[in-house]
Parts: structure tokens; C-alpha cells; sequence
């Protein structure tokens, strides 16, 4: 199905709040204050992005029938975070 994507910004605002919140009300509470474990959280809660990644070429058909994003000649919006995410780790 090819359809253009819907994003309400206030939405995922919420939602976003309520993702990282749940970071300090559960995921801390699972271990001792100052273990590696928890300094780990605190650091992902407090220094990570939650993102939203929307690609709406989807009437040049950049995602599926190009070849997605396992295409190196593709030059959607996936290609190019999938290069990106391949550089960082490498």
C-alpha cells in the first residue's frame, strides 16, 4: 500500500515524554545508584534522541520497488541512515 505517512508532532511529543520517562521510573529501579548498570541508563536517558524518520517519496516509489534500502544506487532517506549508522559503527 503507498500512502503518505501522517505525523502529529504533539503526539509524538507524548509519546516521546512518556518513552524516556519510563527510563527513571522503571529501568533505574532495577539497579543499585552508582552501579555501571545504572550510570549506563542515566547516560542513554539523558543524552539520547528519540527521532521520528519519515520518508514520503513513496510516489517515485523510493522504498520498495527501488530496491529499499539494501540498494547502494538508492538515494532515499534510508540509504543514506543506513550509511550513516554503518559509518559511525565502523
Amino acid at each position: 500500500i503507498l500512502q503518505p505517512t501522517i505525523f502529529d508532532p504533539s503526539t509524538f511529543l507524548v509519546w516521546a515524554e512518556e518513552a524516556f520517562s519510563l527510563w527513571t521510573t522503571m529501568w533505574l529501579n532495577l539497579y543499585e545508584m552508582d552501579s555501571p548498570s545504572y550510570d549506563l541508563i542515566e547516560t542513554i536517558r539523558d543524552t539520547y534522541y528519540l527521532v521520528a524518520i519519515i520518508d514520503n517519496n513513496y510516489i517515485a516509489g523510493s522504498s520498495v520497488e527501488n530496491g529499499g534500502i539494501n540498494n547502494k544506487n538508492s538515494n532515499s532517506l534510508w540509504q543514506k541512515l543506513m550509511e550513516t549508522s554503518h559509518a559511525v559503527v565502523q
